[in-house]
C-alpha cells in the first residue's frame, strides 16, 4: 500500500518511538552482555528481519544464519592457529594464514545455504563477531585471555542483541501491518 505523506509520518513517528525504545532497553543490556555495548547488532538485525521478508519464521533463520556465521568464524581464528597455516607468513601486509583459513571455513559456509541456511545472515553475523571478539568489554571480562571462555560471551552478546533486533523487526511488521489494515476500511 502506497502511504500518503500523512500516513507515512505517522509510521516514521512509530518507528523513531520503537528506536527510542531501544535505547533505552539498551541501557540495560550490557549487564547480561558482560559489558559489551552492541546495541549496533540490533538495528543492524531490525533491518536483517526487512531483508529476510518480514516473516517470524525468516527472523529464527536469519538468527541461525548469524549463529552460524559466529561458529564460521571461530573456525576461522581456530583454523589460523593450526599447523601449517599458522606459520604462513604475512607478505605485503597481508595475512596469508587468514587467507587460507577464510578459503577453507567459506566453502561450507556457501554450501550450508542447500540447509535453507540464510548465507547473508551468516556473513553479517561473522562479521559481527569479529567485531564484539575485538570489544574491549570483552577483554575487560576475560582478563585471562581463556579463549573458550571470550568465545562462549561474544557469542552470548551477539546472539542477544540480534534477537532484539529481530524481534523488533517483527513489531514494526506487525505494528505497521495492523495501522495499514486500519487505513483500508
Amino acid at each position: 500500500m502506497s502511504l500518503s505523506h500523512k500516513q507515512l509520518f505517522v509510521v516514521s513517528c512509530g518507528l523513531a518511538l520503537q528506536a527510542a525504545i531501544l535505547v533505552l532497553i539498551n541501557g540495560k543490556l550490557p549487564a547480561i552482555t558482560h559489558g559489551m555495548d552492541m546495541m549496533w547488532i540490533a538495528f543492524q538485525a531490525w533491518a536483517v528481519y526487512f531483508v529476510a521478508g518480514c516473516t517470524a519464521v525468516n527472523g529464527i533463520k536469519a538468527w541461525i544464519g548469524y549463529l552460524t556465521g559466529i561458529l564460521a568464524s571461530i573456525a576461522i581464528i581456530e583454523l589460523m592457529g593450526m599447523p601449517g597455516i599458522k606459520d604462513l607468513p604475512s607478505v605485503g601486509g597481508m595475512n596469508l594464514a587468514m587467507a587460507v583459513a577464510v578459503f577453507i571455513v567459506v566453502i561450507p559456509a556457501i554450501m550450508s545455504e542447500n540447509l535453507k541456511n540464510m548465507v547473508p545472515a551468516l556473513f553479517i553475523g561473522s562479521g559481527a563477531f569479529f567485531a564484539s571478539f575485538g570489544h574491549s568489554a570483552l577483554a575487560a571480562a576475560v582478563p585471562s585471555g581463556d579463549l573458550a571462555t571470550k568465545y562462549l560471551y561474544a557469542t552470548q552478546a551477539e546472539l542477544i542483541y540480534c534477537a532484539v533486533g529481530l524481534s523488533f523487526g517483527f513489531i514494526t511488521v506487525f505494528w505497521r501491518g495492523k495501522y495499514e489494515a486500519s487505513l483500508a476500511k
